[in-house]
């Protein structure tokens, strides 16, 4: 069974085939060993889902997939949906470096997932809107793309800093919105 129907998400075929590539699972598996200990916010396939979900959903909360299909050059809605997966899915895939060599993990996360999205048939277009997305992912300025704040924002949506047992030992919880107004867009 595919990753994506066990997490109950309908197929989207080059997203499928992004999840299935060894270079994907490869990095994963890397966040994985490199997160081992301490236990705060891991960055597993269950954190980036989260991630592609709530961008999704904020996209289309605020009536945007239009806006960002026209804006962006993209061929439809199953290509938006698809783009807004990706990103979400590939967001943190460089976090293994940053623990490593105390790199970026979003600039080195878009580098290394231009090969993956080649790989899973996103054309050259997309790969520049994914890849800008997860470089710009870790911090909000006034010149994101439309993907790249969407992303920031969902990433910090996806956890609860409040709920937390190790929110007391962890060196981001200072920079989180930890109460539940954080949930307003």
């Amino acid at each position: 069974m595919s990753l994506l129907i066990k997490f109950g998400v309908n197929v989207l075929k080059r997203v499928e085939l992004l999840i299935n590539d060894t270079l994907y699972r490869q990095y994963m598996n890397y966040n994985l060993e490199e997160e081992r200990e301490p236990k705060f916010c891991q960055h597993d396939f269950s954190h980036h889902l989260d991630v592609a979900r709530i961008a999704y959903i904020l996209v289309l909360e605020h009536n945007d997939l239009n806006y960002f299909i026209k804006d962006s050059g993209l061929s439809g809605k199953l290509a938006a949906k698809e783009v807004i997966y990706a990103a979400g899915l590939l967001h943190d895939i460089g976090k293994w470096k940053e623990y490593q060599e105390g790199i970026d993990h979003a600039s080195y996360g878009a580098r290394i997932a231009r090969d993956i999205l080649a790989r899973a048939f996103f054309n050259p277009n997309e790969v520049e809107i994914i890849c800008r997305a997860i470089y710009e992912h870790r911090n909000i300025s006034r010149d994101m793309s439309f993907l790249g704040e969407r992303l920031h924002r969902s990433d910090n949506l996806s956890r609860i800093c409040s709920e937390c047992p190790d929110r007391s030992q962890c060196p981001k919880a200072k920079y989180k919105e930890i109460n539940i107004s954080g949930f307003e867009y």
